[in-house]
């Protein structure tokens, strides 16, 4: 075959390709389109037999690089690097390719009156976490999820604190990386938030120094479970060595500067925690859910519910469970789910 009829049919068959492979990204699916996608990339396939046997030594001495210089021979190797690179990351989901399909995916959906959501998940492994029973907590963001903190803990049926599953770093140590702003600059610095996660603080029952609740660095039962705060949906694994028995799992949460019409800036000039830091809103929430050692052997799912709220500038450790007053904080967390297993 001639090179000049081949160079046309694979011109051809590349503006057919070009064409349905646009109508593919930008149109839902349509089996005439993919087919006709489908027979014009195996027509090419075969044009590119002919055209691999037509110019087999001119494109063998592109290959080898004879008489070529040193850089022009790292050409072909390179480009094939590129390429197998650029499959791998398609293949693996790089976030940057992830988002160009994703983008196509929204334009395909809106036509047909579809919405997918994306539920890609923040996984945090607690390695020193000791234990031969695996708590694994996931968490699926809300619509007002910003950034909130997070303590989760063991209690027996009765209400005693068993043990810390975890706790956000910055409240295991009361150092906050934007603590202090100086010179127009924030640096990380000690902040004491008492206000922050008061039922777990008050439940785990352990006096700071300065008579606070709250942790202040350097405490041995939580330093193996306190981790990276979450910034989006999550799945975070713990470890215990709790006995046979039933207990409780619960999970208090609380995010800075979500007020509303009942807790505004000014609700409590009075209360110095309040009114001073700047950092308050609704009070933390509280999920809890019952187990049984069965359910561990069981391979259980359990969903949290929400059963109240802590105090508002944590003065105390009581659980509020009026929530008549606490709106967007609400809709923090859309799910919240234990997963129970024997390791």
């Amino acid at each position: 075959m001639s090179r000049r009829l081949l160079g046309i049919i694979l011109l051809i068959l590349l503006l057919v390709l070009t064409g349905s492979g646009i109508l593919m990204y930008f149109l839902p699916f349509k089996k005439s389109i993919a087919s006709l996608h489908t027979l014009f990339a195996l027509l090419f396939m075969l044009a590119m037999v002919f055209h691999i046997v037509n110019n087999k030594l001119p494109l063998k001495n592109y290959i080898l690089g004879k008489r070529l210089s040193k850089f022009k021979k790292l050409q072909s190797p390179l480009i094939v690097l590129v390429v197998v690179l650029l499959a791998l990351a398609v293949y693996f989901e790089l976030p940057l390719l992830n988002k160009l399909y994703a983008f196509g995916n929204q334009i395909r959906n809106e036509q047909l009156g579809k919405k997918e959501m994306n539920f890609d998940y923040q996984v945090i492994d607690l390695k020193k976490a000791k234990g031969d029973k695996l708590i694994s907590i996931e968490l699926k963001k809300g619509k007002a999820f910003q950034y909130p903190l997070f303590a989760i803990w063991v209690e027996d049926t009765h209400g005693n604190y068993i043990q810390t599953l975890y706790i956000s770093r910055v409240i295991s140590s009361s150092t906050f990386d934007f603590g202090q702003k100086k010179d127009e600059q924030w640096k990380s610095a000690i902040l004491r938030r008492p206000e922050a996660l008061p039922y777990w603080s008050h439940k785990r029952g352990i006096k700071a120094v300065d008579g606070l609740y709250m942790p202040l660095g350097n405490s041995s039962d939580i330093d193996a479970y306190s981790g990276a705060t979450p910034t989006g949906n999550f799945i975070i694994n713990s470890k215990s060595k709790i006995a046979k028995g039933n207990y409780k799992i619960l999970v208090e949460l609380n995010q800075s500067y979500d007020w509303n019409e009942y807790y505004t800036k000014d609700k409590y000039p009075n209360d110095k925690i309040y009114s001073g830091s700047g950092q308050v809103g609704q009070p933390s929430l509280i999920y809890e859910v019952q187990i049984s050692s069965n359910d561990f052997d069981s391979n259980a799912y359990k969903l949290m519910t929400l059963v109240g709220h802590g105090h508002y500038s944590g003065k105390d450790g009581e659980l509020y469970k009026n929530l008549n007053q606490v709106t967007s904080a609400k809709q923090i967390a859309d799910r919240i789910i234990i997963h129970l297993k024997s390791l």
